[in-house]
């Protein structure tokens, strides 16, 4: 799968008119006069043959879950990025979507941008993405991975916008790992790696 949407990852770095158409079902009312015994009755056509239905292909029984978990990631992401663009969470459903190691980290890099007087401006982008699942946990856990690319989005003064240099040898599209778990109220990403490998 191969998507491109707004994501936010730079904490590494600083951290639907469907024409109705009334099927005009031209019922055609053919009524044979009743007092005409002469008329020939009608010819009986030959029975169609009968067509043998070619089996539909499986059903991959994970559909749901990647399309519940991508959704999941998505949110993960955006409000991530709601996140650091104010250098605080208040106000956004970080809690709903994050926790363990994975919330620790946003709330380290959110206090990070408020020591430097910074928030974040632009949009990280994402592709790739690929969702597996674990083998025998207790609650279905997810792992995804995907390139991320944090060269649009970038730390800027707080006060003044006067974006931050960073590092030019800095990395700006590495492979990151989540894993997420699913929990009554839905998908929560428990972890977040950032893998020392270009993408």
């Amino acid at each position: 799968m191969s998507t491109r949407r707004t994501r936010s990852a730079v904490h590494r770095q600083i951290l639907t008119a469907t024409t109705a158409a009334a099927l005009a079902a031209g019922l055609t009312g053919c009524t044979q006069d009743a007092k005409n015994t002469d008329a020939t009755p009608p010819k009986l056509s030959a029975p169609a043959s009968a067509t043998t239905a070619s089996p539909s292909a499986p059903v991959d029984p994970t559909t749901a879950d990647k399309a519940e978990v991508q959704a999941a990631y998505d949110r993960y992401w955006s409000v991530i990025a709601a996140a650091y663009a104010q250098a605080d969470a208040k106000g956004t459903d970080l809690k709903k979507v994050a926790t363990g190691s994975a919330y620790a980290r946003i709330e380290s890099g959110l206090a990070n941008l408020r020591d430097a007087g910074q928030i974040t401006v632009g949009s990280p982008l994402y592709s790739g993405t690929s969702i597996t699942f674990q083998e025998g946990a207790k609650l279905k856990t997810a792992v995804i991975t995907g390139c991320t690319d944090v060269s649009k989005w970038k730390p800027v003064n707080k006060k003044t916008g006067e974006e931050i240099t960073l590092p030019p040898e800095r990395r700006v599209r590495y492979i990151t790992t989540l894993t997420a778990e699913k929990w009554p109220t839905g998908w929560m990403i428990l972890e977040e790696k950032i893998q020392d490998q270009a993408c």
